[in-house]
């Protein structure tokens, strides 16, 4: 009894929200329900055993890996559900449940796609053991809150090792501590990567996160590096190195999202389709040409005739492919950039990491440099460092409204302005420039 209550309550907490318009109804059904009934999850997974369900965890690329996967399947024709809203805790993942159940509990769709945060992960996969498991990367996040890297790969791996044997994990090779923890655990195991001739650097940057050999701690080697601490990796010691990654001649497949980082992620994505679901690959080559990102990933929105591209930013490793993805697509000319960096519960309140990103061929690159946020000043010390006449360049303003206005004073129509927020900035100037807000 408690359970159905727990699917009504939730459905009308849902209900009201969209009525009054006070968000998206993403969190705040799951988080009653698992209040009201503990064992909430177990449940509702019980009364679906038809249910196929994916776990998408990593720091960077869930949301639109989770995406992706979500519009190959339905092209497929599968019925699928996310938490589409980026609620990658256990009362989001509830809440999408409860949306798409009926009162009894029962749910139509054939797969469910659940976008993880990593720290939330293994409480995740606690309540459920899941038929497939995705993990994208491991960079430093959020260090206040989530730890060093080895924290986290440590709870992962004992997570991992629970898991139903017959789950399928699949794991980015190119990472030494995903590849190690691979080699640990009972489950179905398939890796990916990418080819060595796609991998633009010879030697490791200075964003690395963790270049440690996991057996004997001895310092890696590297043939190749995409990016951070990702490229083709051994260890001179103990012999540690990698084989059997599956990787993508990316030459014929029209895929509109650009930089390294992406197309890890459409790898990624193919490998789960082609194992899990018995995808056939130049179908899937097929199906990907109309994909749009998802919201904040390189969504193009035009506002007031000029035209703003939204890269979520919100840690070293993925600033710095941002800025990379950007620089290396849009050759050629200057360019406006709007920074904004806050530090609320979502983002973490250290903000020091911005000293990490390289930001150099930001400012080589830039007509002006807009900031704004919480932590406008902080961005734009950090910004003076690479140069040296700033005030011809760097626009502080911590109010969102008031550089947007701005922005469009020192801009001409049809002008791009490449906007990277973190994620409680992303929301904002969303809000701004679509006039709504998403969660």
């Amino acid at each position: 009894m408690v359970f159905y209550l727990s699917i009504i309550l939730g459905k009308l907490v849902a209900f009201l929200s969209y009525i009054l318009k006070i968000g998206a109804g993403s969190t705040w059904p799951g988080h009653l329900a698992l209040i009201f009934d503990k064992n909430f999850l177990k449940k509702i997974f019980k009364k679906n055993p038809h249910l196929q369900t994916i776990v998408v965890t990593g720091t960077n690329g869930k949301t639109t890996t989770v995406a992706l996967l979500k519009y190959l399947l339905e092209k497929k024709g599968y019925q699928v559900f996310t938490n589409k809203e980026g609620a990658n805790l256990l009362n989001g993942i509830a809440s999408s449940l409860i949306k798409n159940a009926n009162f009894l509990g029962k749910i139509e769709k054939q797969v469910a796609i659940f976008e993880a945060d990593e720290f939330n992960f293994s409480l995740i996969i606690k309540e459920f053991s899941p038929n497939i498991v995705l993990i994208l990367n491991l960079f430093r996040d959020q260090l206040d809150r989530y730890g060093e890297v080895n924290t986290i790969a440590s709870r992962w791996f004992l997570a991992l090792k629970k898991l139903w044997p017959k789950t399928l994990v699949f794991l980015n090779g190119d990472d030494p501590n995903l590849y190690y923890l691979g080699k640990n655990i009972s489950s179905f195991v398939f890796y990916f990567g990418l080819e060595k001739s796609k991998m633009p650097y010879k030697n490791l940057p200075f964003d690395v996160d963790f270049n440690y050999c996991p057996v004997c701690f001895n310092l890696l080697s590297y043939q190749k590096v995409a990016y951070s601490h990702l490229g083709s990796f051994f260890c001179q010691k103990c012999g540690f190195h990698q084989e059997n990654i599956f990787t993508l001649s990316l030459k014929n497949i029209p895929f509109s999202l650009f930089g390294v980082y992406n197309q890890y992620n459409l790898t990624a994505a193919f490998l789960v389709l082609i194992k899990g679901f018995n995808f056939d690959l130049k179908k899937v080559s097929d199906f990907v040409k109309d994909f749009k990102p998802a919201f904040g990933r390189q969504e193009k929105i035009i506002y007031k005739n000029r035209i703003f591209y939204l890269l979520l930013s919100k840690n070293p490793a993925g600033f710095n492919q941002s800025i990379e993805a950007v620089t290396s697509y849009f050759k050629g000319q200057k360019k406006f950039f709007w920074l904004i960096l806050n530090n609320r519960i979502p983002d973490g309140r250290d903000v020091s990491w911005i000293f990490d990103v390289e930001f150099k061929k930001i400012v080589f690159l830039a007509k002006k440099i807009f900031v704004s946020g919480d932590r406008a000043f902080d961005m734009a010390i950090r910004l003076k460092y690479e140069l040296t006449n700033s005030k011809k360049k760097i626009i502080p303003l911590i109010d969102l409204k008031k550089t947007l206005k701005k922005i469009l004073e020192e801009t001409k129509e049809n002008e791009a302005i490449f906007v990277f927020p973190n994620y409680s900035a992303m929301l904002e100037v969303r809000k701004l420039l679509v006039g709504k807000k998403f969660l």
